[in-house]
């Protein structure tokens, strides 16, 4: 779905809560470059691994995207492959 999971410390937590409800129409910023988090005049940094981090700032993040869009490709592998069978049997 393309929604990066992000930790927060919980006073980070409970702040981001306080701000949005005070202000629910005020963007919230998350910035996974410089791994920050800012709405309003506040910012606090966010934990996200890497390879997860990567795949969002590379633009990576669609797995399912990125096979259906290498179906040939993946065919042509698998039907090198001696345990896979593409081939559609008839009834």
């Amino acid at each position: 779905m393309g929604v990066p999971c992000v930790t927060v410390s919980s006073d980070v937590a409970a702040t981001l809560q306080a701000q949005i409800a005070a202000q629910p129409q005020q963007p919230l910023t998350l910035d996974l470059n410089n791994l920050t988090v800012t709405i309003g005049e506040f910012s606090a940094p966010v934990a996200i691994d890497n390879g997860p981090r990567q795949m969002f700032v590379g633009g990576t993040w669609d797995a399912c995207g990125q096979l259906v869009s290498q179906a040939t490709a993946i065919q042509a592998t698998a039907a090198n492959l001696p345990y896979v069978n593409w081939q559609r049997r008839s009834a």
